[in-house]
């Protein structure tokens, strides 16, 4: 498929990924979308592990689909010498390289940073992994869950006297993600500054740490050690989620104008004029009775109720939306958070715009997720290769494109 439908900020940027996993798809996703033309090098036969991941549709992984829209695949054998000159003719253009492997891995395939600056002095070249290039574990795999388990992010949520609990979501992914094209965009700035690339290593678990940067903080002073506070916050009171009528609602009452304010829109004064939560010190103090005099309030509402109070006196306040509520809620829809794609054997499918809009303009969505090979020919007809030279590569077995 043609990619003369991209455009964005990245136009003119080439991205040569390698990755599987979420956390390195995640950087080639956001770079697809800002409009730079990515190669996803799948593994001839198979390709990228996801396609074999749950819910299929049409016998297309939605898992798949889903992180991987506005890219090209080309399907390669990279155990071959054949395989890696091509890789090496691509990398002659390439911007970025992202790979994702175990540590060492790519190393050994002779496709590491030392070997392809060689070839192209400018390349910013980017490793992600669960634990980084060095320290005892990280030759260890590593998925979501396993980067919030090591770096305290499920030991400090969930219920005071419960287990742990991880997010629902691939938040330690898509979180190391955000931080490996932060650093993708610094080494092409200073490449097209020096003409000379970096190596960029991110691990995991460094990440999802320093997301919780004021807790080193607390516990090197001997002030504070986190612990679960369920879903209520640990400061100040009340904050967090309360049971309403029909399901659940945020209230933030961050201030003691804004405690006044929440007491007197739930019509709840006797709790204003309660000493048990004369100021948030107090509050904090008794705070399971908090909760428990809040809640027989706020179930005395629906969620939608509580949230036009509270919203209307200046108290920040929110239902909790279940997805398909917050994914049709009038506010998603104005603001454009999907859009329909055409979706080679699916047909039309929902993706989800990119959050980042450069002067108004959401980034287009071109093209769907490639099949495995989907591009093989095209890019390598874009590279120079002559017809013959792509047909003998394909009869090798050098080149697939599995899908077609």
């Amino acid at each position: 498929m043609g990619t003369e439908n991209r455009k964005g900020p990245l136009k003119d940027v080439k991205v040569l990924d390698f990755t599987i996993a979420l956390a390195g798809v995640y950087v080639a996703w956001q770079f697809a979308d800002m409009g730079a033309e990515v190669w996803k090098v799948e593994r001839y036969g198979s390709g990228d592990q996801a396609r074999t991941w749950d819910p299929f549709v049409n016998g297309l992984s939605t898992l798949y689909t889903a992180y991987n829209k506005n890219k090209q695949s080309i399907e390669l054998d990279l155990s071959s010498q054949e395989g890696k000159q091509v890789i090496y003719d691509m990398v002659k253009e390439a911007d970025v390289v992202l790979e994702n492997f175990k540590s060492g891995s790519i190393d050994r395939l002779g496709l590491g940073y030392e070997e392809l600056k060689k070839i192209n002095p400018k390349i910013v070249f980017v490793s992600l992994s669960g634990f980084g290039a060095t320290g005892p574990l990280k030759k260890y795999p590593c998925y979501d869950a396993i980067a919030a388990a090591r770096g305290g992010f499920a030991g400090s949520n969930g219920e005071p006297d419960g287990a742990p609990m991880k997010a629902g979501n691939a938040n330690c992914d898509t979180l190391t993600g955000t931080h490996a094209l932060n650093a993708a965009l610094i080494g092409l700035i200073q490449a097209r500054k020096t003409g000379e690339g970096c190596r960029v290593d991110i691990g995991m678990m460094d990440t999802v740490m320093i997301s919780c940067g004021e807790t080193v903080v607390d516990y090197g002073k001997g002030t504070y050690t986190q612990s679960r506070f369920g879903n209520h916050d640990r400061f100040t009171a009340p904050y967090g989620i309360f049971e309403a009528r029909d399901g659940w609602a945020v209230i933030i009452a961050d201030s003691e104008e804004r405690w006044a304010k929440m007491c007197d829109a739930l019509d709840a004064g006797h709790l204003k004029d309660d000493p048990r939560f004369a100021d948030n010190a107090a509050r904090i103090a008794n705070r399971d009775s908090l909760v428990e005099e809040l809640e027989k309030v706020t179930v005395t509402y629906k969620r939608s109720e509580i949230e036009k109070r509270l919203t209307e006196a200046g108290v920040p306040a929110s239902e909790v939306l279940p997805f398909i509520e917050a994914y049709t809620s009038e506010h998603a829809n104005s603001t454009e958070t999907t859009t329909l794609v055409d979706q080679e054997k699916i047909g039309q499918m929902r993706f989800y715009n990119n959050p980042i809009r450069f002067n108004d303009e959401l980034c287009p969505i071109w093209r769907g997720a490639p099949l495995l090979g989907e591009d093989s020919r095209e890019i390598l007809a874009g590279l120079g290769y002559s017809e013959e030279k792509i047909d003998q590569l394909f009869a090798d077995g050098v080149v697939g494109s599995s899908m077609i």
